[in-house]
């Protein structure tokens, strides 16, 4: 089952937020009371799944529990059903070989039954991840607008454009950084929520050309990292004119694999951010 998007169009400022001081008292802002109900909602509909997953559980576990009983008898009759002479055997009959069929009939429902609550499982484990990822996004004044929660990170994908380091600023600025990518399906991810967009992500060769590095300490591997590369990329073109490209953005042309480029550049971009 696909995660769904629990970040439901709330608009997002893309502006960085301005210096903290102390401003004069004033009423309570709407946002603050929006936040307030929000949060409660989320606890409310967290307790709920909680409930849901540990009742799928304990059905998980009487299931298994009848399946494993069932397939203990299942395994008697069948030694019973050996017969010791050909005199034996024919007395044990089709009547014992019918219920030996609907035994193990029984015992293939049982496990049928077990998949789909074990998928159910997952279904509500995956909710209640992303209730939990709610959580922490309004908790940690994280407005819902344009993230999204996948494989226990939060993404933030913008609408407006900037260059890469003014991007970066606005990521720590809301406790992120420009996206690292770790994984394939962590590309693919990428990949499909950037909508045919170029867009920033934080790898750079600032300030040593050549040596690599995501901004935000994951350990860039070269060797692991080949294939997301486009062909003939990293090249650094044209460095006398224009200074040479020391930042890495996603190109939608080239299968949104990845192209360095000039870092004054606007372009979208992707911020990243654990979960809690």
């Amino acid at each position: 089952m696909a995660r769904g998007n629990i970040y439901e169009n709330m608009p997002m400022t893309e502006a960085a937020p301005q210096p903290k001081g102390n401003p004069p008292q004033t009423s309570v802002p709407w946002w603050h009371t929006a936040r307030g109900i929000i949060t409660a909602v989320l606890l409310l509909l967290g307790l709920a799944l909680a409930t849901s997953l540990l009742a799928v559980t304990l059905l998980y576990l009487q299931a298994q529990s009848k399946l494993q009983a069932v397939e203990e008898a299942v395994q008697k009759l069948q030694v019973s059903l050996q017969p010791d002479d050909a005199s034996d055997a024919s007395a044990k009959g089709s009547d014992s070989l019918q219920l030996l069929d609907e035994a193990q009939a029984g015992v293939r429902k049982l496990k049928a039954q077990l998949g789909n609550v074990n998928a159910a499982y997952g279904e509500i484990q995956i909710r209640l991840d992303n209730v939990s990822a709610a959580q922490a996004a309004v908790q940690g004044d994280m407005l819902p607008g344009c993230w999204r929660f996948y494989g226990g990170n939060l993404y933030y994908f913008s609408q407006g454009k900037k260059p890469w380091e003014e991007a970066e600023q606005f990521c720590v600025s809301w406790n992120s950084h420009l996206t690292s990518v770790s994984s394939q399906v962590e590309q693919e991810f990428l990949s499909s929520e950037t909508q045919g967009q170029d867009h920033w992500i934080g790898l750079t060769d600032l300030g040593t050309e050549g040596s690599w590095r995501w901004v935000d300490g994951t350990e860039y591997r070269a060797d692991a990292s080949r294939g997301f590369w486009a062909e003939n990329e990293p090249n650094n073109h044209d460095p006398k004119k224009d200074g040479g490209e020391d930042c890495v953005h996603t190109e939608p042309r080239k299968r949104n694999l990845w192209n360095d480029y000039k870092c004054t550049q606007p372009f979208r971009w992707i911020c990243k951010r654990a979960h809690g």
